[in-house]
């Protein structure tokens, strides 16, 4: 599908609207409406069909439906807030620097 701006949409698991590994977020927004209602949807679902064919329905679309590209590297299946933001790393250069060699004590 292709919105209006001319770019594809793809199915893929949320990386920022997620609960446990962003299946319902995802659906959400590729349909245009929010996941809430496919999280009461599927919690529906796997009552009614007794806990076990829901259960297995999520694990199957988890594994199934491929990860944000545009999600962090330190994001995984628990959601963003399972890792620290680290921060940049700043290269420190040294100038004048002189080598001197130690003499070992004992």
């Amino acid at each position: 599908m292709a919105n209006r701006h001319g770019q594809s949409r793809r199915l893929t698991r949320s990386a920022t609207d997620r609960r446990l590994s962003g299946v319902c977020g995802g659906l959400g927004a590729y349909f245009g409406v929010k996941p809430v209602i496919f999280r009461l949807g599927f919690v529906v679902f796997t009552l009614v069909t007794q806990i076990v064919p829901g259960l297995i329905i999520y694990l199957l679309m988890t594994l199934a439906m491929p990860a944000d590209p545009q999600a962090p590297a330190w994001s995984n299946f628990f959601g963003p807030g399972a890792a620290p933001k680290a921060a940049p790393n700043k290269r420190k250069e040294l100038h004048d620097v002189e080598e001197h060699d130690i003499e070992p004590k004992g």
